[in-house]
């Protein structure tokens, strides 16, 4: 039987993944795909235009496969524990492929690289839908946008090797806590004789390794618009 077009592209996006989960990012060599998967040069730039975006179909083809599955509700679960699950299954799968974090990390930043934040809207967002129901939309997308560039800024830390998931995920825990518990008792301010009796975990080494910064900011508009009001996300005369 004769391979179809798309029988084809999966072939080569196997190939890729395989380079990408033994060897890295930089190991993705054309020649070096093309003669593994048994096809020519000119069939990979056809159907992948370049290097990058057929390392960005591969991203995306594992993503798909690894870490956008078994994102169902689980049953009455709270904002916080609803978002933890979400994020907890979204990174699980790089720490046991953490050469597919790197590429993830790399492919975003490279031409075309919104793709992955677009892709990753099409699967989480249907999937979180049940625990923005009846929340404000301004609330809703504040914490949309602080979770984005903070998850993002965590994986460059897992790629650079200064965070585990382990810690990442803590991290990320108590910023979720943060963001939808009551704070109010916690920011207020602090008598002089509680203050000089109490004092603080706050440890000033955790700002000072090593991070990331959060990267391409597309991502922004895009939440933005799925969450706000037409009338609001238009522009003002």
């Amino acid at each position: 039987m004769q391979e179809t077009g798309v029988d084809v592209a999966a072939n080569i996006l196997d190939v890729v993944v395989g380079l990408l989960e033994q060897d890295g990012y930089d190991a993705v060599q054309l020649r070096t795909v093309a003669k593994r998967a048994h096809v020519s040069l000119t069939t990979i730039y056809q159907m992948f235009g370049n290097r990058e975006g057929l390392i960005l179909a591969a991203v995306r083809s594992w993503m798909a496969n690894n870490a956008y599955v078994e994102l169902q509700p689980s049953e009455a679960e709270t904002l916080a524990e609803g978002l933890v699950r979400l994020i907890r299954r979204v990174f699980q799968p790089w720490e046991d492929s953490p050469r597919m974090a790197e590429a993830y990390y790399r492919a975003r930043k490279a031409p075309g690289g919104h793709q992955l934040d677009v892709q990753g809207f099409a699967f989480v967002v249907p999937a979180a839908e049940h625990l923005f129901a009846g929340l404000d939309r301004d609330y809703v997308a504040d914490i949309g946008l602080v979770l984005i560039d903070l998850c993002y800024a965590m994986l460059g830390r897992l790629v650079d090797g200064s965070a585990d998931l382990p810690a990442i995920m803590s991290a990320l825990e108590r910023v979720v806590k943060r963001l939808t518990g009551d704070n109010t008792l916690l920011a207020s301010t602090r008598s002089e004789s509680e203050s000089a009796s109490r004092s603080s975990d706050f440890d000033i080494d955790e700002f000072s390794r090593k991070a990331p910064d959060a990267g391409a900011r597309g991502v922004d508009s895009l939440l933005l618009a799925r969450y706000r009001p037409a009338a609001e996300s238009e522009p003002r005369a």
